[in-house]
């Protein structure tokens, strides 16, 4: 046998095994990157970073019940979301997009994915004049992990075509999905109108979040709105009748009121868990959340009595159960005794209850003890030991009003030269680190009003440039300094701020302060040192009660 002929048939033979081990081993390796793929990339190893736009159309939510706070509807909403859950096998390029199911936020999207990661996803709302927002969404998973993805997507512009992208991180922080879809909003007539934008001096950046107007004009419609750091609306909370006076994020949930005498509870995907009716007892002007005790603190009206705005409830959060907490007619029975009925004989609200205290705000200073603002008598009056037996610490007040009553002992003494606080409101309690056992800071917006109906013979005279009901100069940011060991307040900080006479708002936020005036129709930010940020003037017949900055970590966003 030729020798070529067997060594070409040899050569062939290794050549054939060659091309075997090289194909098994092209197969093995693709079979291992697709295994380390689903189960590596799954908790954190693999990039998609390719943007692709998401398949899904906006779906709608239909409602025979009317009333969003009803068990009803609610139910509606789900069993329907649940039935479209079931459909498909909805993922990230095909999500299910709902518009406002349970009816909360009229601009909001319910968004439901199935991932093949362990993710957690920042979402981006862009649209035209509108500011840019992005977030970290909240979700139920461990570190806020999860491969099922179901949020409301909020913050999307009014009456505009909103682009909203969806970027989904590992545990490691790497990109592992990107998706994006667009979503054209309604125009709402409702919506108050921003007829102004004006700049201030300050270079400091607009504080993150959306101000929150509450109160607008008094109307059936006191719905929540919402606006951006550019003054362009993103949509509302409707609510049935009556303003809340703040939103409250607690255990993950929004507190707030939506009529007179009831409290919602609502999740982070929009929909109402839980209401709760305050019995005989209205909202009016603030409440606030006590952590320790697990309670609302409520400043409300009794129904059954002759007098308004000048009772404290709390309501436990865990049963619904409402206790009276404080009747200050019974605090300050000798001021109550000495107020008289306004000239006509009836309130502001057009009752013949009288007015005596008019409570307007209030903070919790310690366990048990609390911080209240009274605008008729332009007095800030702490209350120990809410709770069981409670009573005065102190009072503090620029005029004579409390000379020679049985409250004189109780009032702080002012340690320097400067008008008291006149008809203020949102006094907040600020903690500092930096300072002295019993010291603490107040701060809260100074209306400069010098009016009180109940009290004909006040002396305003104390009050030097104090304003009137159609006219002053300005209103002002007051901050004090308590020394409750020295028994004195300071004035620690003053800047002016647009005059109205009552209702209007601060607050401290990121370095810098929100505020609200009211009676001018505006509202806007301050940096830390009082200089104007930006200012934006809203369209109204009265005023709005207040509008309040929130960021909405810890419910919405991570």
């Amino acid at each position: 046998m030729d020798r070529r002929i067997v060594s070409d048939e040899a050569e062939a033979g290794r050549r054939g095994r060659e091309k075997y081990y090289l194909a098994a081993f092209v197969i093995m390796t693709c079979l291992c990157a697709y295994f380390a793929y689903r189960a590596f990339g799954a908790k954190g190893g693999l990039q998609n970073t390719a943007q692709i736009e998401a398949k899904a159309k906006t779906k709608e939510i239909t409602h025979k019940e009317k009333d969003i706070y009803t068990k009803e509807y609610q139910d509606e909403a789900q069993e329907q979301i649940d039935k479209l859950k079931e459909e498909a096998d909805y993922t990230v390029d095909d999500p299910l997009l709902i518009s406002n199911p349970y009816g909360t936020n009229t601009t909001s999207i319910y968004y439901f994915a199935n991932s093949d990661h362990y993710s957690y996803a920042k979402c981006t709302v862009e649209a035209e004049g509108a500011e840019k927002i992005t977030q970290t969404l909240k979700n139920d998973g461990e570190n806020n992990l999860t491969l099922q993805h179901e949020y409301q997507i909020t913050g999307l512009a009014e009456g505009a075509k909103n682009k909203i992208t969806m970027i989904f991180y590992d545990r490691n922080d790497k990109v592992v999905d990107r998706t994006y879809f667009y979503v054209t909003t309604d125009e709402d007539s409702e919506i108050p109108e921003i007829t102004k934008v004006e700049e201030g001096s300050s270079k400091q950046e607009m504080t993150d979040g959306f101000f929150a107007m509450l109160g607008h004009d008094k109307s059936e419609a006191a719905n929540v709105y919402f606006y951006d750091n550019e003054g362009v609306s993103r949509g509302k909370i409707p609510l049935n009748g009556y303003r809340t006076d703040r939103l409250i994020t607690v255990d993950g949930n929004l507190i707030f009121s939506y009529d007179t005498s009831n409290i919602a509870v609502m999740n982070r995907l929009g929909k109402i868990i839980d209401t709760m009716d305050i019995g005989k007892y209205e909202f009016h002007h603030d409440f606030c959340y006590d952590e320790d005790a697990g309670v609302l603190l409520c400043l409300v009206n009794d129904t059954g009595k002759d007098t308004i705005e000048d009772v404290l409830i709390s309501v436990d959060l865990e049963t619904g159960k409402v206790k009276e907490l404080i009747d200050f007619e019974d605090l300050l029975p000798e001021m109550r005794k000495n107020a008289v009925q306004r000239k006509g004989g009836k309130n502001t609200y057009g009752g013949t209850e009288l007015d005596w205290l008019h409570l307007n705000s209030l903070d919790i200073i310690d366990d048990g003890e609390i911080i209240v603002s009274s605008r008729e008598q332009s007095a800030l009056i702490k209350v120990s030991d809410i709770f069981d037996q409670p009573e005065i610490s102190y009072i503090i007040h620029g005029g004579t009003l409390y000379d020679g009553t049985d409250y004189e002992q109780y009032l702080l003494e002012q340690d320097g030269d400067f008008r008291g606080q006149a008809g203020q409101h949102t006094i907040t309690v600020e903690k500092s680190d930096d300072l002295e056992d019993g010291q603490y800071y107040l701060y809260m917006f100074d209306n400069n009003f010098g009016n009180a109906a109940t009290i004909p013979d006040f002396d305003w005279d104390q009050y030097p440039g104090v304003g009137t009901y159609n006219e002053g100069d300005a209103s002002h940011y007051y901050k004090y300094l308590i020394d409750e060991e020295a028994s004195t307040y300071q004035l620690v900080q003053d800047f002016d701020l647009p005059y109205s006479n009552i209702v209007s708002s601060v607050q401290q936020m990121g370095g810098n302060i929100p505020f609200s005036s009211g009676r001018s129709k505006c509202f806007g930010e301050y940096d830390e040192d009082g200089n104007m940020i930006k200012t934006f003037t809203y369209d109204a017949d009265k005023y709005s009660y207040r509008v309040m900055k929130y960021n909405f970590k810890g419910f919405y966003y991570q």
